[in-house]
């Protein structure tokens, strides 16, 4: 009765193990050498971002993780050369002395450890340093070192642009990092592992290995030399103001390429540093550098000139149940479109657009959906605020939100939005997309270059244009920014200043704008400065302006610009004596279609009265003779053209 039952049960386990050898043997094994060895990937190192001027604005550091197989060191090696190799790697930045080190090594060995860290994020002069210590210098095979290099992201020029040129951590990346992910990553190799216990993987040498392909690099358009003067002249008037934060952007005006961008928000502590991309992601309230989109309507649809009059009283206008103010407190009584866009005068864009779409807000709302503000820009920085025009259909739509939206409120856009407005007007009419990326590149060669694309070939009529970019320069010549009448650089613009959160009683919390390009007579690049939260000033005029004025001189004064020269007059103006210029100029009548000879040396405040009675718009600084003049001699003179002169 025993024996049958054991008899049974050998049999049993005879069985089980037949079967386990020869019928789920192959299957078994199989699955051990899986989990035994496996094939692991090989990380491919991530392409380097460049700056437009070669500086290099990102690439992957190698750094390196140790780890010691004690057991595969003979016996002998391993004892006589313990202590020295204690010695050496307490000596290393550790917590470790050499008594702990000793301790830890032989201990590791006795228990057949065969993955036992070191060191880890090593830079390579550290791992050269620790390959020369006893028993490691012998190498993997007799040493027992295992080597393993990982790529760490650096930013050799340290903060500058760093929001735009981005982060990668743990696959979600931001700024140019991201957007180009694509091309930077590059494809991942293969290598076969083997697990040693506690979950550690040992690497194997395999004949069979497949190599990495290694990332593209990137130029970006980001000119350093740029990027330091926006970088340094926004921190300077944030640090000034105690403002929360601030961006400035310059773009190149016919490629659309952004040339510095710079993010700064403030710390607990005072200081600043690129917290977030605001130029790219904070869309808010822009106040009024809005204007310059509602007498771009109030033109195009035929409504109103630069000379049309309009009243502002005394600065205050009441429509329905609200009060329109404008900022001086006054007004600017009786006077043209003209001096009210140059004054910043909400009052006078708000009757002049009441007037004319009062009964039809929707055609207003439809032609600036026209220019395409209604849309994001699309550029490849993930993050874009999304642009906000409210329609007479909308839910929130009220009875004042057209005069509101006239002068820049109860809308939204980001800075970049606004710029790329301005930087069209500058651009003849052409709203190209910002880009941030030049071209792509391996080893030195290029593999694609970026191609500017045109979001609106022509936002208005070249008559419109005209007119906009006259006002945009007089408000730098004789309205709220016209400190820069004065710079080594001709600038146009528009000042903004916006109220947060004015909803909340008892808020004062501002925002303070200017948008504009440089030089005015042949713009190169589009600058917006924007500074939130201002403490001791919250005007566009005394806050952002400054700002932008700096830029805009500091390159004008550090870039070499190309100005084509209009070649037919000035060879005749040469075959010309002097005497013969100046009685040409003398007897010069001016009329519509006629040449302009060359002013220089005449009496200015005379010339002054002559244009201005024959009808043309005059503009003149300074006192004495003529020494400049636009438009140059030779040009056919219209009506509708600003005539410039300097004198001396």
């Amino acid at each position: 009765m025993v024996f049958i039952p054991l008899g049974l049960l050998t049999l049993a386990i005879f069985g089980k193990l037949i079967s386990i050898q020869f019928i789920e043997g192959p299957a078994l094994r199989q699955k051990a050498e899986n989990e035994v060895i496996r094939e692991m990937d090989i990380q491919a190192e991530r392409g380097n971002i460049y700056s437009a001027d070669g500086k290099l604005l990102a690439t992957s550091m190698p750094v390196y993780d140790l780890h010691f197989d004690p057991v595969t060191v003979k016996e002998e090696l391993f004892f006589d050369n313990i202590d020295s190799l204690s010695f050496y790697l307490a000596k290393f930045p550790g917590k470790r002395n050499s008594a702990g080190w000793r301790s830890y090594l032989v201990s590791a060995r006795q228990k057949g450890n065969r993955y036992l860290a070191l060191a880890d994020k090593l830079s390579y002069t550290e791992l050269k340093v620790i390959s020369t210590y006893p028993i490691l210098k012998e190498g993997t095979y007799r040493g027992g070192l295992i080597i393993e290099q990982e790529n760490h992201r650096k930013m050799p020029l340290g903060k500058i642009a760093e929001r735009t040129i981005g982060r990668e951590r743990k696959n979600v990346a931001t700024g140019l990092e991201g957007a180009y992910a694509t091309y930077l990553r590059g494809k991942d190799g293969k290598r076969l592992k083997q697990k040693i216990g506690n979950g550690n993987w040992k690497p194997l040498n395999d004949l069979n290995e497949i190599e990495p392909i290694n990332g593209y690099d990137l130029v970006s358009t980001i000119d350093t030399r740029m990027q330091d003067i926006a970088h340094h002249a926004l921190l300077h008037m944030l640090e000034k103001q105690e403002a929360d934060h601030g961006c400035a952007v310059v773009m190149e005006v016919k490629t659309g390429a952004i040339k510095a961008i710079a993010n700064l928000g403030r710390t607990d502590m005072g200081t600043y540093f690129e917290k977030r991309n605001y130029a790219v992601w904070e869309s808010t309230e822009p106040g009024s550098t809005f204007k310059l989109a509602s007498v771009l309507a109030l033109f195009e649809d035929g409504y109103a000139d630069t000379s049309s009059p309009v009243d502002t009283e005394n600065g205050v206008y009441e429509y329905l149940d609200s009060k329109i103010k404008d900022s001086n407190g006054k007004g600017y009584g009786k006077t043209t479109l003209k001096v009210a866009f140059e004054k910043s005068s909400n009052v006078g864009i708000a009757k002049t657009v009441i007037d004319h779409y009062e009964n039809q807000p929707q055609r207003f709302i439809d032609r600036l959906y026209s220019i395409g503000l209604d849309r994001e820009l699309g550029i490849p920085i993930k993050g874009e605020g999304k642009p906000r025009i409210p329609k007479p259909s909308d839910s929130d739509w009220s009875g004042i939100s057209l005069p509101w939206i006239s002068f820049g409120y109860q809308v939204s856009f980001t800075p970049l939005q606004i710029l790329s407005l301005y930087n069209a007007v500058a651009n003849d009419g052409i709203m190209v997309r910002p880009r941030f990326l030049a071209s792509v590149q391996e080893h030195g060669r290029e593999v694609e270059q970026m191609e500017t694309e045109v979001l609106n070939p022509a936002i208005c009529s070249p008559e419109t244009l005209q007119k906009l970019q006259a006002l945009l320069q007089g408000v730098v010549e004789d309205g709220t920014a016209r400190a820069g009448a004065y710079s080594v650089c001709t600038m146009a613009g528009k000042t903004g200043t916006c109220q947060l959160n004015y909803w909340k009683e008892g808020t004062k919390e501002y925002q303070a704008s200017f948008a504009g390009y440089f030089p005015a007579e042949d713009p190169q690049y589009s600058c917006i400065v924007v500074v939130n939260k201002p403490k001791y000033d919250y005007y566009g005029s005394n806050v952002a302006f400054p700002v932008f004025r700096e830029i805009a001189e500091r390159i004008f004064q550090n870039t070499p610009l190309e100005v084509e020269a209009n070649e037919r007059p000035l060879l005749a103006l040469l075959d010309q004596k002097p005497a013969e210029r100046q009685a040409e100029a003398m007897a010069f009548e001016p009329k519509e279609g006629k040449e302009i000879p060359d002013l220089s040396g005449l009496n200015g405040m005379e010339l002054l009265s002559r244009l201005e009675n024959a009808g043309f718009k005059v503009n003149v600084r300074g006192l004495g003779k003529v020494y400049w003049q636009y438009p140059p001699a030779g040009s056919l003179l219209t009506k509708d053209q600003l005539i410039e002169l300097r004198l001396q």
